[in-house]
């Protein structure tokens, strides 16, 4: 934007603008003059919105007849004795005006214009509000909607950009990307991971889109990208690999229906501490609940605890004649348009069966299927449900290491292991990509990229497969090779005649025959 030059002899200035309500001065800032006959004043930028004013200083200085000189400059016969003429200095000068104006214009697109707004896009800071505050004020929110685990998180987040940076209220806005890459520095001194570094950067970028939106940072000043003058978060270690395949699944399941691992009583009064060993039969059976636990996040499509907790006999329960369950995923239950979240429906299995005949509650309608993973928390509040099943998470980690131990397996399953295995052993048995993404509950924008995540394209029996061709053998040859797969029914009815005998298979075959003989006369 070009403005036209302006020249006034008592006061004059250089340049004026006007953009909505707002007039744009530059001119000398004489609020406090020292009463010298040729005094140098302070050059600035004046934003005026109704008779209130706000002057930006320009950090330099100039009398009113060298401005008078620089504002009716048009570069005809001077002589350059110093830095730049008068000339240039205009020209220089008119640059910096027309950034200025341009901000303004973006403001007055995006929001009132007020000069808290000006000053703040300028200066980054703001007397009634700061960075900080509307970082504070996304985590009441969190509080405020019940999303106490993300309000957490949020928090911890907070803290964590606050000491390695030392930012604070009296900063204001004044954020930009060296100062985000100053906090990954501390991040990286203390040893963060890179997952945990994501959380932080996604967590601090949804505060500087806020900041944006409420007009409080320019869009100019987002820092976040893949460009070399951008920060640019960084992508977690994948977690593919943290899944059980079918076998060790069934292998887990025939573990807790038959109670075939045993465990030592340990006496806390002995000198002597034996491995994996428990205090009492009931710690033996706890183990055995936690295995059903973990495996009930399996079956319902790899829910996470916390879905599992707040299961309940609803009236979706009843109306399948007690064949299915139905929930919305807590983790996206305000991700959707109308509010309602991602549905889950989970078939009731047989397996599913047994544990719910051992642990399930009685099925009555609005009932917790499994009380006893949130007990009274439930009454308590969202954080206290939060706390309740965070403790419950470490205790059937811990529970299912002592019996991995026991059965001499080298992995440690954890929660994130149920749902990984329910994604990538579908996936391994060619089950439709669509389905797993509906029965994991992914939101409906991307869900084939977030359902990736869970997935192992390949299990490690196809890669043992597959790598041991570069020695010629084959899959016949192997006899470690166990990738599931599944059965045509065409094989299936091959392999069920396997077991008959002659006559059965003649009488199967002239039934066949009358069929077609009857097909073709119907035509």
């Amino acid at each position: 934007m070009t403005s036209k030059k302006k020249i006034f002899d008592e006061n004059p200035t250089l340049f004026e603008e006007r953009v909505g309500v707002c007039s744009i001065t530059m001119c000398l800032d004489k609020r406090h003059p020292k009463g010298d006959e040729d005094e140098s004043f302070p050059l600035c930028v004046r934003f005026n919105i109704l008779r209130s004013r706000y002057y930006h200083s320009l950090g330099e200085k100039c009398t009113s007849s060298l401005l008078a000189k620089i504002a009716s400059s048009t570069g005809q016969g001077e002589r350059k004795f110093g830095i730049e003429t008068n000339y240039e200095r205009q020209n220089r000068l008119l640059d910096v005006f027309n950034s200025f104006v341009n901000t303004v214009v973006e403001l007055n697109q995006t929001g009132p214009l007020t000069l808290d707004r000006i000053k703040t896009a300028l200066t980054g800071r703001c007397q009634s509000t700061s960075f900080i505050s509307v970082w504070e004020e996304i985590i009441a929110e969190k509080r405020k909607a019940g999303k106490a685990g993300t309000a957490d998180s949020y928090e911890s987040v907070l803290n964590s950009f606050k000491r390695f940076t030392g930012f604070d209220y009296k900063d204001g806005f004044a954020i930009d990307s060296s100062l985000i890459k100053k906090w990954i520095d501390g991040m990286n001194e203390k040893s963060f991971a890179s997952a945990t570094q994501g959380i932080c950067l996604r967590t601090c970028r949804l505060v500087v889109n806020r900041c944006i939106g409420e007009g409080y940072l320019m869009p100019k000043a987002y820092m976040f990208g893949k460009s070399r003058d951008k920060v640019k978060i960084p992508v977690g270690a994948s977690r593919k690999g943290w899944y059980l395949n079918v076998c060790q699944m069934q292998e887990l399941y025939d573990h807790w229906k038959n109670r075939d691992v045993h465990f030592a009583i340990h006496n806390t009064r002995s000198k002597e501490s034996q491995k994996n060993t428990v205090k009492t039969e009931a710690g033996i059976d706890l183990i055995y609940q936690s295995l059903a636990m973990f495996l009930m996040q399996y079956f319902c499509c790899g829910c996470n605890l916390v879905d599992l907790s707040l299961l309940r006999y609803n009236q979706f329960y009843f109306n399948s004649n007690g064949q299915a369950f139905q929930f919305i995923r807590k983790k996206s239950e305000d991700e959707t348009k109308d509010g309602e979240g991602m549905e889950v429906i989970v078939p009731i299995i047989e397996p599913m069966k047994e544990i719910l005949k051992e642990y399930g509650a009685e099925p009555k309608l609005d009932a917790l299927v499994f009380p006893f993973l949130i007990g009274n928390a439930i009454k308590e509040g969202e954080q206290a449900i939060r706390d309740r099943v965070h403790q419950e998470n470490k205790n059937i980690a811990k529970r299912l290491k002592k019996l991995t131990d026991k059965i001499e397996w080298t992995v440690n399953p954890t929660g994130t292991f149920a749902r990984h295995s329910f994604a990538t052993n579908l996936h391994a048995l060619k089950v439709p990509r669509e389905y797993i993404s509906d029965a994991m509950g992914h939101s409906l924008g991307n869900r084939g990229q977030i359902t990736m995540r869970y997935i192992s394209p390949y299990t490690i029996e196809e890669r043992k497969v597959y790598n041991n061709l570069l020695m010629g053998i084959a899959e016949d040859e192997n006899p470690t090779a166990k990738i599931v797969k599944v059965k045509t029914v065409k094989q299936m009815l091959l392999d069920k005649m396997e077991a008959y005998s002659e006559d059965e298979i003649k009488e199967a075959l002239i039934m066949l025959k009358k069929r077609e003989l009857d097909s073709l006369m119907a035509l």
